[in-house]
């Protein structure tokens, strides 16, 4: 496997700050929120009124909802029709940031100064936004911090960057750990996923390679090693073969989340997975016990391919 060569950040020439807008594309001037850039060089997360009775007002149960999530709910009027908004953040999805946009007006310094308090005290909902093409309307869902646990913080401190998989609630999730410019240029690209069984003299493993092809001479990988005799493991293998997706988290240079990608997991592959479980199992159980080593089988792996 080829090491993937370092690349600096493609930052944006942009400020802490900024004002934004939710755009419509295809539209002149048509927004459903704005808000300011909350850290320099990156537009992904506003600090800002999202509107919320358009076109319609919006539900009470949802408002409700809101504030059970997040023990406030502040909402002002946006429009002189007394349409309101949502103080909230605004986590923009990576190929929704596009749609972010600058009007300036003679009413410009005048919001940037009426929201600038909420760069300092940031209000406490969240949202995840993303622009719906289809219905043409920009989608929002309330965003999760989803902060990793102290051992798989520990592991990535020690390791670097990789992927391991997890048991969340929602399913198996891969952690993918990686740098903030390449995460930026993972969010409109598809990922291929292959598993493989690889017999090495001291222990079978289950690899599941993941390949993003966000550059075409130099494709960004990642992989998973399972060990079937560990029982966690084996565990994990087998949610995995009744699995419809496949969970991808990335968490950026600081191990901070950033987004959450879901693929396709098929019927073939949750096959090939019972296979593979089953041939790695027998290869395991043939083994002389004082020539098993996981570990050791996987290092030797990796000393191979590198």
């Amino acid at each position: 496997m080829r090491e993937r060569e370092k690349r600096e950040p493609q930052k944006e020439n942009i400020g802490k700050g900024e004002l934004l807008y939710l755009h419509h594309p295809g539209t002149e001037d048509t927004f459903s929120g704005y808000g300011l850039t909350m850290t320099s060089e990156r537009k992904d997360r506003l600090a800002g009124v999202l509107m919320i009775d358009r076109p319609r007002p919006a539900d009470p149960a949802w408002l409700k909802e809101v504030h059970d999530a997040y023990g406030e709910c502040q909402l002002v009027p946006m429009t002189a029709m007394g349409e309101r908004g949502l103080v909230c953040q605004m986590q923009i999805e990576p190929d929704s940031l596009s749609h972010l946009n600058r009007f300036p007006s003679e009413m410009t310094a005048a919001v940037q100064r009426a929201l600038e308090p909420l760069l300092e005290e940031p209000p406490a909902p969240v949202l995840n936004m993303s622009w719906d093409a289809k219905a043409q309307a920009w989608r929002s869902e309330f965003f999760i911090t989803n902060e990793l646990p102290d051992e798989i913080r520990e592991v990535f401190e020690h390791i670097g960057y990789g992927c391991l998989a997890a048991e969340t609630d929602d399913g198996i999730v891969h952690v993918c750990h990686a740098s903030d410019a390449d995460i930026e240029g993972f969010g409109d690209k598809p990922v291929w996923s292959q598993w493989q069984l690889i017999l090495m003299p001291t222990a079978p493993l289950i690899r599941l390679n993941l390949v993003i092809p966000d550059r075409p001479d130099n494709p960004f990988k990642f992989e998973s090693f399972l060990n079937v005799a560990a029982k966690d493991q084996a565990q994990v293998l087998e949610d995995l073969a009744n699995q419809e997706e496949l969970y991808l988290a990335f968490y950026g240079d600081d191990l901070g989340y950033r987004y959450t990608k879901a693929i396709p997991h098929t019927e073939q592959q949750w096959q090939q997975v019972d296979e593979l479980m089953a041939t790695a199992s027998e290869y395991w159980a043939q083994l002389p016990p004082e020539h098993r080593d996981f570990n050791r089988a996987k290092a030797e792996f990796m000393s191979q391919v590198q």
